[in-house]
């Protein structure tokens, strides 16, 4: 980082939290008569901006309800070209945020996904704390467990890190601070109550992030397959789970044909890998055609705290196409699959991946069955329709 980026960074930071706290004393807390706003963080090309928050957003405007959804960077291209700058994309970002929280109090409802500054701990959540008191009605959204992933609580050390506040701990702190919340499984709505005592069941709603995939042609299998396609979607930095399926598909190699379609934004490649690996780029408009390239749509995680936390939106992406999906046994992963039924599940060791992908191998003639029951599983679950009235519901409460 060159220092004078960070000299910026330092200023930013004070101005803005002095800013806010100023703004915090003078201005009444209130929201507007009607309407919901989403506070976005990652661009419109991305699963998560589109899957929970966008096409909420088309859902609620059906129903005649002004919604409106605001990031800090909307093209994917500028959001990842501020990456060579990292503290210039944290003022730009506290800029754009600051504005956006004002706004916000012409919305009925604010819901904020994930964190108001993501990437950003500095400021000991300053921002959240802002917007919180000068608005009286705003949810946390988020289907991860972020503390998880930071590996929270952290020791901070560094001098310019204590200078700007760095929160070691800031996912867990902020769950303290929010009323109500929209989760993406069981699981997390238990971390939320365990760390916030002030609230109850009943202010914290489970919602998958949900598919509308019954508008498209499902998955067609073929009586007969020469080459099976196993594949995966999915984020770069969840690329690592690739790694223990390498060893069972390289024994499943000696006996089928078979390849690894990987579907993220970089190349994934193993040097132990016995069988042939074909990257794709993931892109919002491809991505339903190239799920529906997969016979067999893969889901392996770790049975650890950002294992437990995901909440198996690849795999409603597989099933909602009517692909046959395969997935480690992990929290919300098993209450998705009936196995055998509408998929298949692995052991939460991730012990039997071999001898359950070649148990998979050996039904290829109930493939079209499987996964018909799979996308029915989906489209009477977790899809938009399915579950817009409880959304709707728990939003306008």
């Amino acid at each position: 980082m060159a220092p004078i980026h960070n000299i910026y960074l330092f200023l930013a930071l004070y101005f803005y939290r002095l800013f806010a706290w100023i703004c915090g004393v003078f201005m009444r807390k209130r929201c507007g008569a009607d309407g919901i706003l989403f506070l976005e963080n990652f661009p419109i090309e991305n699963a998560g901006y589109q899957y929970r928050a966008y096409k909420w957003k088309e859902m609620f405007e059906k129903n005649g309800q002004r919604c409106e959804v605001l990031t800090i960077f909307a093209n994917k291209n500028d959001f990842d070209e501020q990456f060579r700058n990292m503290p210039m994309l944290l003022v730009r970002a506290m800029r754009r945020r600051f504005r956006q929280c004002l706004y916000a109090r012409q919305f009925a409802v604010v819901i904020v996904r994930r964190e108001l500054l993501q990437f950003n701990d500095y400021g000991n959540l300053f921002m959240e704390k802002f917007l919180l008191q000068i608005h009286t009605n705003v949810i946390l959204d988020f289907d991860d467990d972020i503390s998880a992933s930071k590996k929270e609580p952290r020791k901070i050390n560094n001098l310019f890190s204590r200078l700007l506040w760095e929160n070691g701990n800031k996912f867990n702190d902020s769950l303290r601070l929010y009323k109500r919340f929209v989760v993406g499984s069981d699981y997390l709505k238990e971390r939320v109550l365990s760390e916030n005592r002030n609230i109850g069941k009943d202010d914290v709603l489970v919602m998958s992030t949900c598919v509308d995939y019954n508008k498209f042609p499902a998955k067609v299998y073929n009586k007969k397959t020469e080459e099976i396609v196993f594949g995966w979607i999915g984020g770069n930095h969840n690329l690592h789970y690739l790694d223990m399926l390498v060893e069972p598909l390289n024994k499943l190699a000696h006996d089928f044909r078979f390849k690894l379609v990987v579907v993220a934004g970089r190349d994934y490649a193993n040097t132990n890998a016995q069988f042939r690996i074909e990257n794709k780029r993931w892109s919002l408009d491809s991505e339903k055609d190239l799920i529906k390239s997969f016979d067999i749509g893969l889901m392996p995680i770790y049975d650890n705290a950002v294992g437990r936390g995901k909440c198996g939106f690849k795999l409603l992406q597989y099933m909602g196409l009517g692909v046959v999906g395969v997935a480690t046994n992990v929290t919300v992963n098993g209450e998705i699959i009936t196995d055998g039924e509408n998929g298949f599940l692995v052991k939460a060791d991730n012990s039997d991946w071999y001898e359950v992908l070649k148990k998979v191998l050996s039904l290829q003639k109930n493939f079209s069955a499987i996964g018909e029951c799979a996308r029915k599983t989906v489209e009477e679950r977790y899809s938009f329709s399915a579950c817009v009235e409880k959304y709707a519901e728990f939003v306008g409460k």
